[in-house]
């Protein structure tokens, strides 16, 4: 089961530096001889701004009085747009999204209309699931404001293209991916290669085979380029580009690249992850484990949150990827030991969903089934995927205890949900031995569009790891099930199996 954090769609929104604007009264005359009611409403929305200056809650009702106001229409555009966006600004403070979103609309429909304008358009318009809208706003601030970037949140451009792509808003995302990489988006001066890819995909798919080449030479992914390697539908781009798209080059660039920002950065663990991933997909395990060390000895000596900035979001996942070194050790204790304590943390200020879920699938898959539903006893709300990932779980408990009924349940609500991750239902079947049904919804991810490309990559040939028991089982299913006539003919449709010297992706 490949392992995705599972973040709330709150903490990918955007970060609004919104205080400096809660400071500006508006204080332009009305126009020559203005009516009683044009009065009126120039003094509510003069009151409202004393009160904002001041910080007092009853702005926000002052300002609904403002904009119902009979006079508010003869007021200054000026006026009215700062009006507007400052009651966008309020609602979105007091959580009420599906307000700010409404008058956030309405302000950027004004000249005076500024980026933090838009990014409230933006980050409202995603709060409340209008990703359509939000896409739209994110591509005029791009257009406008490039240079502001910086104040968007990766996670919710990344969120944004996963969530349009479900839609099949396709149109809608490649202006929005067009406008982000003719700025020269990055993050944190990383290229976000697997958008790149995406974004090529959608000019090949146009005829635009230059416009796709410009894109994908900006991809600086080793998993990335094999992910278009193999896959017939990128031939365009990569049999004339082949060094470009070499991935043991790229993944060595990526290692001296990203020791770069670790040694920049010391007060960060986001580069530290980094690595670790990248050692942990070229099989240097004891090297995912030393360049961790002294962060583990500082939080031991409760240091961690003062040394590194992003300590409360990213030490989770040091230890998530210690305890995958471990694993690939076969040191299974400490495996254990070291996804208890990734567990115990919180993410993003709640319950630890992914890594109560990665140590209930460990547990799991080396035979302790109390232990691993004890992992997962609480998790609350899910997102879909996590939710998949659960009842995959849910599934080796059951295969463990020899529960075929929860092993049925599970089995029920993972085909029922397939489209959210088909590639934990193909687990699942495997695990259960389902191999015709296996064979049958590999055939269909290699015929679909959106799922062909994670087929592909999930059928080659990569360099052996140690395995549990389970992952064992599931893996020598997998390879029949790969080897089968029909399933060989889909492949050859739409893709090829190479032999890569990397380990398989995170797992």
């Amino acid at each position: 089961m490949k392992t995705r954090p599972l973040v709330a769609a709150a903490a990918m929104l955007l970060l609004i530096a919104c205080a400096a604007h809660a400071t500006v009264p508006p204080t332009q005359a009305v126009k020559d001889g203005p009516s009683a009611a044009v009065t009126d409403a120039m003094e509510l929305v003069q009151r409202a701004f004393e009160d904002v200056r001041h910080n007092n809650n009853d702005a926000g009702p002052e300002l609904d009085k403002a904009l119902h106001a009979q006079g508010f229409a003869g007021l200054p555009e000026e006026v009215r747009h700062e009006t507007i966006f400052m009651a966008s600004l309020i609602a979105w403070e007091t959580g009420k999204y599906d307000k700010a979103h409404g008058l956030a609309v309405q302000a950027t429909r004004f000249p005076e209309a500024d980026n933090v304008a838009w990014l409230t358009r933006f980050s409202s318009a995603f709060a409340i699931k209008n990703f359509g809208d939000a896409a739209y706003s994110l591509t005029m601030f791009t257009q406008r404001w490039p240079a502001k970037l910086g104040d968007v949140v990766p996670g919710a451009v990344m969120q944004l293209h996963y969530q349009l792509k479900l839609a099949h808003e396709d149109e809608t995302d490649r202006l929005m991916l067009d406008e982000l990489f003719d700025a020269g988006w990055q993050i944190e001066g990383v290229e976000p290669s697997n958008l790149w890819r995406d974004l090529a995909l959608k000019h090949l798919q146009r005829g635009e085979v230059a416009r796709a080449t410009k894109v994908a030479l900006r991809i600086t992914s080793g998993q990335v380029a094999l992910s278009m390697q193999v896959d017939k539908r990128f031939d365009a781009i990569t049999l004339p580009h082949r060094g470009a798209f070499d991935v043991d080059r790229l993944v060595a660039a990526e290692i001296t690249a990203t020791r770069a920002r670790m040694a920049a950065h010391p007060d960060q663990l986001q580069p530290i992850t980094d690595l670790q991933e990248l050692f942990l997909l070229t099989g240097q395990y004891p090297k995912v484990l030393s360049i961790s060390d002294a962060v583990v000895a500082r939080t031991e000596k409760r240091e961690g949150a003062k040394a590194y900035t992003d300590f409360s979001d990213r030490y989770n996942w040091v230890l998530d990827n210690r305890s995958r070194a471990f694993k690939r050790q076969a040191q299974w204790d400490k495996a254990i030991a070291t996804e208890v304590l990734a567990a115990r943390l919180p993410e993003h200020g709640g319950i630890n969903v992914s890594q109560s879920i990665n140590l209930g699938e460990l547990y799991a898959e080396l035979g302790q089934p109390d232990n691993a539903a004890t992992a997962i006893i609480q998790l609350g709300d899910l997102s879909p995927i996590g939710r998949m990932q659960l009842e995959g779980v849910k599934l080796r408990i059951a295969v463990d205890r020899h529960d075929e009924p929860a092993a049925s349940a599970a089995m029920a609500y993972l085909r029922a949900h397939r489209a959210e991750e088909p590639d934990t239902l193909q687990d699942a079947l495997l695990l259960r031995g389902n191999l015709d049904e296996a064979a049958a919804l590999l055939i269909d991810r290699l015929e679909d569009p959106e799922w062909r490309n994670d087929a592909l990559v999930d059928m080659q040939h990569y360099a052996d790891i140690i395995m549990t028991p389970m992952e064992k089982t599931i893996h020598d299913r997998w390879n029949t099930v790969v080897a089968r006539p029909d399933v060989q003919a889909a492949l050859q449709k739409v893709g090829r199996v190479e032999t890569f010297s990397i380990a398989p992706g995170l797992r």
